[in-house]
This record gives C-alpha cells, sequence and structure tokens, in this order.
C-alpha cells in the first residue's frame, strides 16, 4: 500500500517541478534573444555598394556579394583582416569560386603557419578576443573587444554589425594575395623528382631501402631493447605539427595540404614536422576500391618526402598498412590486392621492403601539444616504455591500429576513461589533444571535434574527395584546418614542360 501511494505521488512532484521551471526558462529564452538582437540588430539594414573606406556606426551594412576582397579593421588600427572569396583550383589550374568566405591575418598569411576563419552561406562569425581560437590565430591586442564584430553571409549580401565602442572599418580592395601555389607547385614537383606517377621498379625498390635505412634509425623514437626505434615517436615542443590521417589514396589531398598555408615552407626550414597517421593506401571511393596504382603513387609521394626531410616526416601505422587477409572493404581484401599488386609490377623484393617498411613504423606520437595513434587509446594499462618495446605487446598494436570508439554493439571499444587514462600514461596535460583516424563520423566532414562528448578527442579523416582536414598548432593551441582539395596531379605533372 505504501508503495503504490508513492508511485501515485510522483506525477504530482514532477508538474510542480516543471511548473516552477517554466518562468526560469522564458526569461533564460527572452535573455538569449536580446543577446542575439543586440549583437545582430534588427531591420534591413544600409545597403552600401563599397568604393572606398566606410566607417561602421551603430547600425548594419550590407555590401553585395560581388567577391571583392574586403579589408576589416578593428578598432583604430588595431588588427587588420582580410576577407576573401574562397578558391579552388580545377585541372587546367585555373580558379573556381566557392560559395564561402575565408577571413586571415595578412601578417601571416602564407608567410608562417597559421590559421582562418570560413564564412560559409546562410551563417555568421562574431570577430572578437573572447573565441580562443581567435585569438591564437589573430593575436588580438587589447583594444579589440571580445565581440567587437559579426558578419553574416545573407541571401545577397554581407551584412556587418559592429559591436565595439572602438568602431570598425571596411574597405575594398585589390587582390593583392600574389599566388604563390605556381612555386610550391613546382617545388613539390622537384620533390618527386618528376611528374606525380607510379616510380618506375628499379627506382620504386631503391626508394624505399633508402626510407628503410632511415628508419632504422629514425629520430625521436626511443631504441627498444632490439636497438631498433621502438612504438613511440616522442617530439620536441619546439616543432609545429602538421597532422593528416586515412589519405586513403587521395593524392591530391596531400598536394592540397602541402601547397597551403606555409606548411612546406615550414618543413622546409625545419621548424615543423609533418606527422600522417596511418592509412595512406587503399582508396574507399566506391568503385575505386580495387585500384592500387594511386597507392603506389601517394606512398611514392611519402616516401620522396620522408628522404627528402628525415628528421620531418613520419608515418604513424594503421590498420590497412598491411597485407593481411582480414583488411577488407565491402567485402572486397585490400590487404591481399596491395600485395598482389606490389609483387606483379614491383617484384618480390619490393614486397618484402613494403612488409619491412610496416614492421619499423611507430605507433603513437606525442608531444607537450597533442597525442595521437591511428585508431583508438588502449583500454588496458599501458606505459611509455610498454609502447617503446610495443614488439614484446600484440595485443596492444591491435588496439591502437583497429579499435573503435565504444557503443552499444562495439562493447570493447574504447571511452572517457581509456582516453583519460592514455593521456596520464603518456605524462601529458589532461586536456592535451587526443587525435585519431580510422572511424570516420559520417560521409561529409573531414574532421569531428570533441567526439563522443570527449573533451579535446578529436577524429581526423583526410580522404574526403572534396575536403581535407588538417590539425596544426597555432600559438599553442591545437588547431583544426580544412581546405577544398585542388585537382593538383594533373597542374604539376603539366609543369614538366615549363621546368627549368
Amino acid at each position: 500500500g505504501q508503495r503504490s501511494e508513492a508511485f501515485r505521488r510522483r506525477p504530482a512532484r514532477a508538474v510542480k517541478r516543471r511548473t516552477a521551471r517554466r518562468p526560469r526558462r522564458i526569461a533564460s529564452l527572452f535573455a538569449w534573444l536580446k543577446a542575439i538582437s543586440v549583437r545582430l540588430g534588427f531591420g534591413w539594414g544600409h545597403n552600401l555598394k563599397l568604393g572606398d573606406a566606410y566607417r561602421l556606426g551603430s547600425t548594419k551594412v550590407r555590401v553585395p556579394l560581388d567577391g571583392i576582397p574586403i579589408e576589416i579593421t578593428l578598432g583604430l588600427n588595431d588588427r587588420r583582416l582580410h576577407l576573401y572569396p574562397e578558391t579552388r583550383l580545377n585541372p587546367r589550374g585555373e580558379t573556381i569560386r566557392l560559395s564561402s568566405f575565408i577571413i586571415f591575418d595578412p601578417r601571416t598569411h602564407l608567410r608562417r603557419i597559421s590559421g582562418f576563419l570560413r564564412l560559409s552561406p546562410k551563417s555568421w562569425l562574431a570577430l572578437g578576443s573572447g573565441d580562443a581560437t581567435q585569438q591564437a590565430m589573430f593575436d588580438y591586442p587589447s583594444a579589440v573587444d571580445e565581440q567587437h564584430l559579426v558578419v553574416i553571409y545573407g541571401r545577397d549580401a554581407l551584412v556587418f554589425r559592429n559591436l565595439s565602442d572602438a568602431g570598425t572599418a571596411i574597405a575594398p580592395m585589390l587582390d593583392e594575395v600574389k599566388s604563390i601555389r605556381m612555386s610550391k607547385l613546382r617545388r613539390l614537383r622537384d620533390i618527386f623528382g618528376g611528374p606525380i606517377e607510379a616510380l618506375a621498379r628499379d627506382e620504386a625498390l631503391a626508394l624505399i631501402e633508402a626510407v628503410i635505412r632511415l628508419l632504422r634509425d629514425e629520430v625521436y623514437r626511443p631504441r627498444d631493447d632490439r636497438g631498433l626505434p621502438g612504438g613511440l615517436l616522442i617530439l620536441p615542443p619546439t616543432v609545429t605539427p602538421i597532422l593528416v590521417a586515412d589519405l586513403h589514396a587521395q593524392v591530391d589531398n596531400l598536394l592540397t595540404v602541402l601547397s597551403q598555408n606555409a606548411f612546406l615552407e615550414a618543413l622546409e626550414d625545419g621548424s615543423a614536422v609533418l606527422v600522417i597517421l596511418g592509412d595512406a593506401v587503399h582508396s574507399e571511393v566506391d568503385g575505386q576500391l580495387r585500384e592500387m596504382v594511386g597507392s603506389m603513387v601517394l606512398m611514392d609521394l611519402i616516401f620522396r618526402l620522408k628522404l627528402r626531410f628525415p628528421e620531418q616526416v613520419f608515418y604513424l601505422r594503421g590498420n590497412h598498412d598491411s597485407f593481411s587477409e582480414d583488411i577488407a572493404k565491402d567485402g572486397i581484401p585490400q590487404g591481399l590486392l596491395w600485395a598482389k599488386e606490389l609483387s606483379e609490377r614491383r617484384g618480390t623484393a619490393y614486397l618484402k621492403a613494403m612488409g619491412e617498411f610496416y614492421r619499423l613504423l611507430p605507433y603513437v606520437a606525442v608531444s607537450p601539444n597533442f597525442l595521437a595513434s591511428h585508431a583508438a587509446a588502449p583500454k588496458t594499462k599501458v606505459s611509455r616504455e610498454m609502447l617503446v618495446q610495443i614488439h614484446r605487446h600484440p595485443d596492444l598494436v591491435l588496439e591502437l591500429i583497429n579499435n573503435r570508439l565504444h557503443r552499444a554493439n562495439r562493447p570493447q571499444g574504447y571511452n572517457r576513461r581509456d582516453v583519460k587514462r592514455f593521456r596520464r600514461a603518456l605524462q601529458v596535460d589532461p586536456k592535451t589533444p587526443f587525435i585519431v583516424g580510422h572511424t570516420p563520423i559520417d560521409r561529409e566532414g573531414t574532421l569531428w571535434l570533441n567526439v563522443d562528448a570527449i573533451a579535446n578527442h578529436h577524429v581526423l579523416f583526410s580522404a574526403h574527395p572534396d575536403q581535407v582536414g588538417v590539425f596544426t598548432l597555432i600559438d599553442d593551441t591545437m588547431v583544426p584546418l580544412v581546405y577544398p582539395v585542388d585537382a593538383l596531379t594533373p597542374i604539376i605533372n603539366g609543369l614538366e614542360g615549363n621546368a627549368g
């Protein structure tokens, strides 16, 4: 009798609690709407054909979408930013405008590794020092307010709304960003030694053998008890990481990364390291699952980069870096096909050398700025010493390259506690970004942040045919960047007759 009475009372209490909370919810909603109205303002705004510098007042200003670059001055010349239409290159090297805009700091853009903001249709950005990522990228001075300027991408105009007493000015620009992509593409062609295509059999064998000699004495890797570099790559805080993952035979994706930002220049001057989180081989594009030539070309390119920058290019092992019959996609045994193609096209000596390359690879990269593996945080206890001596721990290898996030149908998957324990084992700060590949969250994206509500746990997949994701370090902050993929292979190959 007492139990049934308790159950009868519960709905009444629940209703009472909901009724009590409703005024607070309504008040919160009104507060949120008020904040939005203050930031954006209501009404159509003032239409402006931007022909000269214009100082923004307290009302919105609408500038037609004519594609002219715009210089934004926050405060009284306290920080200048440039707003440009985003573009990509087609196979003929022609510039194609995309629907988005990018905002960047002209002091650093293309001069050193830096970041940018993307403004997409029907979206808006609030520029200001209150955003930690913006502060890292743009180094706002104290005169820039936390919420300084809102830029809205409307149906037929860019809308600017000043929020700061310090003021904002906008001005038209000539397209002053000289395209230096072609010079970068020429340098990439020189690094590869010719057009981007599969190397001849003897040349490919000599290249991989040279890379294997480097791996046997690779820097930043403590030695295991066999006298070989162990499974842990420990990068110093003085180098800027450039992370890509799961390229899956998409050659243009890697070429796009190397020709964007100041990534190539940073590799050349030794200030950055490129870390590939495994799985460069085996296309995942529908209809191309059996095609292996693209995998050969991409591995040739990675080997050329390793030979040119032995202390700046590193590769972590992934699950597809194997000839195993277990490596399959949609029923197609890609691991076995990879072995067959390499043997037929390049001979058994090359096949054996590729197997040796896989055996010599590290599995985990760590620095004070990030922690990364191909697939997962181990569910079992791990230590730095175990990772160095990873050849003694085959089960640990399988976890690092094969496991995925915990799901109802995957109870053995890793979770928040495993990520926390992994950071602790590697002796990094509890907030250090942990970055993996292996498990794209959907087919539309290229990177995903704070996955499964695990803070600073990010997934990177760099094989999307249209966009390629990268993580890099800007002002002590790991920043995600996404670039449209350019059709660079035919452009670079077309430079052959013009070289010299």
